[in-house]
């Protein structure tokens, strides 16, 4: 592409074009990335932690009204003592040993702190009231609460709130992820452990479509659990010993509380009472021990 060009006048007086000049920028340096700046609330929301009416569809679960005292007595974790609270409007400071200076009128003086319909809003400029609320062994978030004293209320934190919702979803999305780009060697083991069915409701073998439609529900609808177990080495050893249970290569029925070669009938380890024998050989498998056992019922299994 031609660069473009601009008359001018010399010093002879002679009219010439000049090339502009061309200034080299970093691509990276000229770009501005603007950060935003964490929002600070505007307001603070309340909420009474009790439903007071849960029996009636037709009637809302908090009460209409629900005033708050403005005192209470709190353990200070700043200063490691027992400290009276109190809030008054217009005072910045919540606790009563640094009140004195205010005259008697001012110190009975009960601000209206009204819950209605369960929820109290408080704006961002009124600090001392968002101090005393989160101070006292009325909110349910209260380190080192006194004894003998009930949380009333909480405080909704909706970015928390938001946040939780967005790691749950990206955990969902992760194990949706597996579930689909699982091999089908990876898949059949872990669709056992999660209790998948394998044979359809005539007894036979299910496709590994079939399957895979309900290993991906779970992973929908129970994420966590799923991703837990995902790849855990217990799953295949778990797998493979259902296996060779079903196909009578190992016997827990001849001598009660013992595995046993089915073939040949040699101990293969003592079950201890109560214990559940797939979950204890399972866990048996990946110690010293068992490993020569894992290894020759892998050999025999699979």
């Amino acid at each position: 592409m031609a660069k473009a060009t601009r008359k001018t006048i010399d010093d002879n007086g002679n009219i010439v074009e000049v090339s502009p000049k061309i200034e080299e920028t970093s691509e990276v340096s000229d770009i501005k990335i603007s950060i935003p700046k964490k929002r600070e609330p505007t307001e603070y929301i309340f909420q009474l932690t009790q439903k007071y009416y849960t029996n009636s569809p037709s009637r809302a679960p908090f009460p209409e009204n629900f005033l708050l005292r403005n005192t209470d007595v709190i353990f200070d974790e700043e200063t490691g003592t027992e400290r009276n609270i109190r809030y008054i409007e217009g005072v910045s400071t919540i606790y009563e040993d640094e009140q004195e200076h205010l005259s008697e009128q001012k110190k009975r003086q009960r601000p209206d702190i009204r819950f209605s319909n369960g929820f109290l809003r408080v704006p961002a400029n009124k600090p001392s009231l968002v101090k005393f609320l989160t101070s006292s062994n009325m909110y349910d978030k209260k380190k080192n609460r006194m004894d003998g004293t009930l949380p009333i209320y909480t405080m909704l934190n909706f970015e928390e709130q938001e946040q939780k919702a967005v790691d749950a979803a990206e955990i969902r999305m992760s194990a949706m992820k597996i579930a689909m780009d699982a091999a089908e060697e990876v898949m059949v083991p872990h669709a056992v452990f999660l209790g998948i069915r394998m044979k359809n409701q005539y007894g036979e073998d299910r496709s590994d479509k079939g399957i895979r439609v309900d290993y991906l529900n779970f992973a929908d609808k129970n994420p966590d659990a799923f991703i837990k177990s995902y790849n855990n080495p217990i799953v295949k050893v778990q797998f493979i010993l259902k296996k060779a249970i079903n196909l009578g290569l190992i016997d827990l029925t001849s001598n009660k509380g013992q595995a046993l070669w089915g073939d040949t009938k040699k101990f293969i380890a003592q079950i201890p009472d109560k214990s559940e024998p797939i979950k204890f050989l399972s866990e048996f498998c990946l110690t010293e021990k068992g490993k020569d056992f894992y290894q020759q019922l892998k050999t025999t299994a699979e």
